[in-house]
């Protein structure tokens, strides 16, 4: 395994950990939409899948989308509002490849993996945040 492949699933587990010990509900459902977004392009074939547009990174990419604006439309917190954005970045990079054939395969792969990184973080942060500001309430009722 690339160490970058490996470094990015830490990063996923770390998340979805972190989502279910001290995320709320909708961390946790962020954190399934990242896990199944990732694990479904990890079934894609990837001969020569960025040489074009991904066709099949390009639908899970707004499946993913739509699962976070779903997110960001009924829940109460900010975070899925950067998760949504951050995912429409990735979606207008295979647009681009679309609309532009002279964007070389490297760029355009690099970009399509690494927008998860943001995504992954804000998940990340806020489950930690939802711990640390129910324990500090907490602290503060028993006063």
């Amino acid at each position: 395994m690339e160490p970058h492949v490996a470094t990015y699933y830490t990063m996923l587990v770390a998340t979805v950990f972190a989502a279910h010990w001290r995320g709320k509900s909708v961390e946790k459902a962020g954190a399934w939409i990242a896990l199944s977004g990732s694990l479904f392009t990890s079934t894609v074939a990837w001969g020569g899948i960025w040489e074009a547009f991904a066709v099949p990174v390009f639908i899970i990419d707004l499946l993913v989308l739509a699962g976070f604006w779903s997110l960001a439309l009924f829940s109460s917190r900010f975070w899925p509002y950067w998760a949504t954005g951050w995912q429409l970045v990735g979606l207008l990079v295979h647009i681009q490849r679309l609309m532009f054939d002279d964007i070389l395969e490297k760029p355009y792969g690099l970009l399509s993996m690494y927008i998860a990184y943001p995504i992954l973080l804000v998940i990340l942060l806020s489950s930690l945040q939802c711990g640390t500001v129910a324990n500090v309430q907490g602290n503060l009722s028993r006063r």
